[in-house]
């Protein structure tokens, strides 16, 4: 069974926004899109069965009328149309292209995460996980440490790991 496609044009955004919402609300029917005629015109298309489509516009009629006598320009109905109604929309493209573009996002998102960390930020998270104690018997079994011995005792553990991370990186 082929379905139908209906429109509606109204006079500015609201009452689009109103004649869409209500045929969407009002029938199992789809909207393929909104096309911008001009001059505040705008136009919904929307597709279903026939039956479904042709309540939908007639809800949108009556909900548009309320909004304002003169804001409904023009609905129409074609059942089991002979032409792609997707040709005469704005969104059916973008729409497309977004889909597209949110698959390119969750790629990129996926790829980041393999990345290794470098070798120094690598180091810097194992010291930080060391206790304080085990900084300094590290720190005093290297060689031309950048903390005097007699020192160690009294470092904070931020001043042990930088100058660790400064020996062990130079020491490779």
């Amino acid at each position: 069974m082929r379905e139908a496609i209906g429109m509606i044009e109204t006079k500015g955004l609201l009452a689009l926004i109103e004649a869409t919402d209500t045929m969407l609300k009002s029938s199992e029917v789809h909207c393929l899109g909104k096309k911008q005629v001009g001059g505040g015109l705008n136009t919904v298309l929307i597709t279903g069965d026939v039956a479904a489509v042709e309540t939908a516009v007639q809800a949108a009629v009556a909900s548009v009328q309320c909004l304002g006598p003169d804001l409904l320009t023009a609905s129409h109905v074609i059942p089991r149309p002979n032409i792609d109604a997707t040709a005469f929309v704005d969104n059916a493209q973008q729409i497309e292209e977004q889909e597209d573009v949110v698959e390119e996002i969750i790629e990129i998102k996926e790829n980041t995460e393999l990345i290794e960390l470098d070798p120094k930020e690598k180091l810097r998270q194992e010291l930080e996980q060391m206790k304080v104690a085990e900084l300094r018997k590290l720190a005093k079994e290297q060689v031309n440490f950048g903390i005097p011995q007699k020192n160690l005792h009294r470092t904070n553990k931020d001043k042990l790991v930088k100058a660790l991370i400064d020996v062990l990186i130079i020491n490779e």
